[in-house]
């Protein structure tokens, strides 16, 4: 996993209603459901700011990163007219997906002010 890319997911409340999933674009730069559109983000980058690149609501992780590979291979092409050119792939919005996606997120290890642990 230390050399495999990661994308950062997004998954507010705010967003729950559309109908694909949000990640990041590159260099922390805006949004997008297109895998094709995401950033890709080291191992390095996630730990070196843990508190940023994840967060919970309650229980629940709404922000993080995880495994491009996994984000592919939940990954379909959209439904046409929705994204500019058609653009994919993309992570349909499902509880299944959600599910599948939280339970591969990469948590590093942070104390209660988001700084590493040691």
């Amino acid at each position: 996993m230390a050399d495999e890319p990661f994308v950062i997911c997004d998954l507010r409340k705010e967003w729950s209603w559309r109908p694909y999933v949000t990640f990041w674009r590159p260099k922390n730069s805006n949004y997008a459901y297109p895998l094709s559109w995401a950033g890709d983000y080291t191992k390095a980058e996630v730990d070196a700011q843990a508190a940023y690149y994840t967060e919970k609501e309650g229980r629940s992780l709404v922000r993080f990163a995880i495994p491009r590979s996994v984000a592919e291979r939940l990954s379909e092409a959209p439904a046409p007219g929705i994204i500019d050119g058609d653009a994919g792939p993309v992570v349909v919005q499902t509880p299944e997906n959600l599910r599948k996606l939280r339970a591969a997120a990469y948590i590093p290890a942070t104390d209660a002010k988001g700084a590493a642990n040691e």
